[in-house]
């Protein structure tokens, strides 16, 4: 079962499938070890959001609140008397609310939401407020519209939510989207701007001419996994998978704005690790072309098949496309852009490790496009 959460705060979206039946999920904010973190650009309006799933009678289930194991590690922080929250389940155009206890059985189809409330005016309903239990007054918040008016129309009242994937939708989702960001991307890369751009262009040499079997049981989950192996050390970046490669988009300005290159370097060095057990294990080899270029495009929301995400658009990943499609280089060559070769090709490391060759190139326009080619361990003579 698989579903797709959704911050009404930031607009991140964070997938989290339920596949150990003997695993405990846990939702919530503000303790280590939780399998969905809850946004923390809550501006103090939020008040304790906490459940878990389980597998639970045949089924999955969630509960409002968090495991008894857990309740220890809950800080006075979170402890918050003017402020009140639920979970809600809606199935159809029904909301109900989840009791504290038994829990829900999750089914496809179900939207699951956590209500935040508003500070309310204690003094006006301090009496009723005492007097009820924890679910009446979240439910009373909900319902009696103590949340913000501007969040209202666009949160539905809340401001955290999942959905349960139906299998089509799941179908569609894999099909339609090929665009990835991590979960860290920062809120403070504005869409609708100009983001610099550190760009690494990756596909993988030989494919079309591959036999099926050997690009669907080794290379291609090679190539998948040597991406995931290096992502997982960075943040702010977008992966977009194109056949069989990918651009790799480390935005926003950065102390290392040659984070490209280092990780065509590295992607260049798990391969060769990769290809020494493919020729112990009788696999063909297989080798990667590469490209860098660094500048500015702009960061974009975009809809597509009812899917959002976000993609870059601008010269940078335009040209970075031109080089990996008209440009001539070996396998151990790192294809480079002029604006990158511009900023680094004087620094010692690039200096004295890489050979720097120049070239150019003829687009299907008729543009010319200069580029340079390095080659490690070929030193020059300074």
């Amino acid at each position: 079962m698989k579903l797709i959460f959704s911050c009404g705060v930031c607009g991140k979206e964070e997938t989290l499938e339920l596949k150990d039946r003997n695993k405990t999920y846990i939702i919530g904010r503000d303790m280590e070890g939780l399998d969905v973190k809850l946004c923390a650009d809550e501006k103090n309006t939020l008040s304790r959001i906490q459940a878990h799933i389980k597998w639970d009678r045949n089924g999955w289930r969630i509960f409002d609140g968090w495991t008894p194991e857990s309740i220890s590690k809950l800080g006075a922080g979170l402890q918050k008397p003017s402020s009140f929250a639920g979970t809600f389940i809606k199935r159809s155009s029904e909301y109900r609310l989840i009791p504290y206890g038994p829990g829900e059985e999750l089914r496809e189809g179900d939207t699951v939401l956590f209500v935040a409330t508003g500070k309310a005016d204690r003094t006006a309903i301090a009496k009723w407020i005492n007097q009820a239990g924890t679910d009446a007054q979240a439910a009373f918040y909900k319902f009696n519209s103590f949340v913000f008016p501007e969040d209202r129309e666009y949160y539905e009242g809340f401001k955290y939510k999942f959905k349960v994937l139906t299998a089509s939708e799941d179908a569609a989702r894999i099909q339609s989207n090929n665009i990835f960001m991590p979960a860290n991307f920062s809120k403070e890369l504005e869409t609708g701007k100009e983001q610099f751009n550190s760009c690494c262009a990756l596909d993988m040499r030989g494919s079309t001419i591959t036999d099926l079997d050997t690009l669907r049981d080794h290379w291609i989950p090679q190539f998948n996994s040597i991406l995931s192996q290096l992502l997982v050390n960075y943040r702010d970046y977008l992966l977009i998978l194109v056949g069989d490669g990918a651009y790799v988009c480390f935005l926003g300005n950065r102390n290392e704005e040659d984070i490209n290159f280092t990780f065509a370097s590295k992607f260049l060095d798990r391969l060769m690790v990769v290809n020494a057990d493919n020729r112990r294990k009788k696999v063909a080899e297989w080798k990667i072309r590469l490209a860098v270029n660094n500048g500015k495009d702009l960061l974009a929301e975009v809809d597509i098949a009812g899917q959002k995400s976000l993609n870059v658009y601008g010269n940078t990943i335009t040209t970075t496309a031109r080089l990996m499609s008209f440009v001539k280089s070996n396998p151990n060559e790192i294809i480079v852009g002029i604006p990158f070769h511009q900023e680094f090709n004087n620094k010692k490391m690039y200096k004295t490790t890489y050979r720097q060759t120049p070239g150019q190139a003829v687009d299907k326009n008729g543009f010319t496009h200069h580029y340079y080619l390095y080659e490690k361990g070929a030193f020059p003579k300074v």
